[in-house]
């Protein structure tokens, strides 16, 4: 039967003769990919013992002659400069007798050993790291190549063997990207590098800039580029080192004044959530400054006493809060609350819950629950000076605590009890009328604290009661 023939049966049986699907890349493709991937990479072989061969390392330091190593000992020794407490990068003598002997080896596997070195334990301040780059500055263009080689590129366009002109050089690139990762990955510090020292370094300078811009023009933009930056994968942070440079960047523009609500939100979440919440745990927060510190806590205040609002509205009269959401907003805005805290008897807790479910604000999940109430009713706390707050819903009465009162309710506790919230306190007073309490309750306040507010301050604006 000739292919004519054949090709008529099959049309006479309908059968439909298709190409193989091939795949979208081909797999010669992507096994060079994978291998220029893991060329790239450094690794410490398991099978060598780097304890050993450092202290063949330090045997040779000490007799001034490197010819009792082996090509392989001398390929994998850049990876042991930087252990121990005495480490062999703070010798020059050292690294000039090192490095003189690799330059005469000339191994493409040794320099990417001595940039994976310099870039991880990157110090611009550092001699040995100062000493290093001017060798890699010189190395990297007589190193035999077969294309990828890819450094003395690197080098020409971030100046990245330059330590005093790397730092700024990369990050002005990075500045001007929304995409800080590729960036870094173009200029070879991705994987484990994407946390070392020469990382770091840039990061650290970027958050410098980062505040100045949001100072004197904030865009969400810039804020969006250092959590991008900041947040690793897998969870958590790359340069958990720097927490506190990460929030004194994203926090201290707003000392004064707040930013657009989109930027406060972003900035709140992405600290709250990886740094955690200052009101519980200030060890997270070590580093920060006092101006960024207290602006998170004032941001958190308020956010309190709007999650208090947002439940109370639902469980409660609305207009009970028209005047008491004036009065406390203005201390918290003017930064006079050093904390804030809310408790929710049943219904008020389902309902925060319900809300922090359909809005995805964890914030709305921070609360204490009031056992000993009704189901409605919840109170508010607020740290103001030296005096502790607590006011209540519904009809509740607002009351003080000055310092050194053992009965004044603590912040932060996950269960309270309505009747330890209403005892002993040194000033108590009712809302009725709504607006007739305030004045009291400004004076008592600026008599204890030397907190002044003026009447407007404090009293809702017309047209928005």
């Amino acid at each position: 039967m000739s292919l004519s023939e054949r090709v008529e049966e099959l049309k006479a049986l309908r059968t439909l003769v298709r190409a193989p699907r091939l795949p979208d890349r081909p797999r010669v493709e992507r096994i060079y990919d994978d291998l220029c991937k893991r060329y790239e990479e450094i690794r410490r072989l398991d099978k060598v013992d780097y304890a050993v061969l450092l202290e063949k390392l330090r045997s040779a330091a000490r007799a001034g002659d490197l010819s009792s190593l082996s090509l392989r000992d001398m390929r994998l020794s850049a990876s042991c400069l930087f252990d121990g407490e005495a480490k062999l990068a703070d010798d020059p003598r050292f690294l000039e007798l090192y490095l003189g002997a690799l330059r005469s080896i000339r191994s493409r596997l040794a320099i990417k050993r001595l940039i994976h070195a310099y870039c991880a334990h990157f110090d611009e301040k550092h001699p040995g790291i100062r000493q290093i780059g001017m060798f890699l500055r010189e190395i990297i263009t007589t190193i035999p190549t077969n294309g990828q080689w890819l450094w003395p590129e690197r080098h020409q366009l971030y100046g990245l063997f330059n330590p005093m002109q790397v730092s700024a050089r990369l990050c002005d690139a990075i500045m001007k990207t929304s995409n800080p990762r590729k960036e870094m990955e173009l200029a070879g510090l991705s994987g484990p590098l994407l946390s070392g020292g020469l990382s770091s370094a840039v990061f650290l300078n970027a958050l410098v800039l980062t505040e100045h811009r949001l100072k004197s023009d904030p865009m969400l933009e810039d804020v969006d580029r250092v959590i991008a930056w900041a947040k690793s994968d897998t969870g958590g942070l790359h340069y958990s080192a720097h927490r506190g440079a990460i929030a004194n960047a994203l926090l201290t523009p707003w000392a004064r004044s707040d930013p657009d609500p989109a930027i406060k939100d972003v900035i709140q979440r992405f600290l709250i959530e990886n740094l955690s919440d200052p009101r519980i745990d200030r060890g997270a927060w070590l580093g920060t400054r006092q101006a960024a510190l207290e602006t998170i806590i004032r941001w958190l205040a308020q956010a309190t006493l709007e999650q208090f609002l947002k439940v109370v509205d639902r469980v409660a009269e609305r207009h009970q809060w028209d005047y008491r959401r004036a009065f406390w907003s203005a201390y918290i805005e003017r930064g006079f609350v050093a904390n804030a805290w809310v408790a929710f008897g049943s219904n008020g807790a389902h309902v925060a819950r319900k809300i922090a479910e359909a809005t995805s604000d964890q914030l709305m999940n921070r609360f204490g629950t009031l056992g000993g109430a009704g189901p409605d009713q919840a109170v508010l706390l607020l740290s103001i000076g030296d005096l502790i707050v607590a006011d209540w819903s519904h009809n509740g009465r607002l009351r003080i605590w000055r310092r050194g009162n053992a009965a004044a309710p603590k912040f932060n506790s996950s269960t309270y009890v309505a009747v330890e919230l209403r005892k002993d306190s040194d000033f108590d007073i009712v809302h009725s009328p709504p607006d007739g309490w305030q004045g009291k309750a400004e004076s008592y306040i600026r008599r204890h604290t030397g907190i002044r507010l003026a009447e407007h301050e404090y009293l809702p604006r017309r047209g928005k009661r």
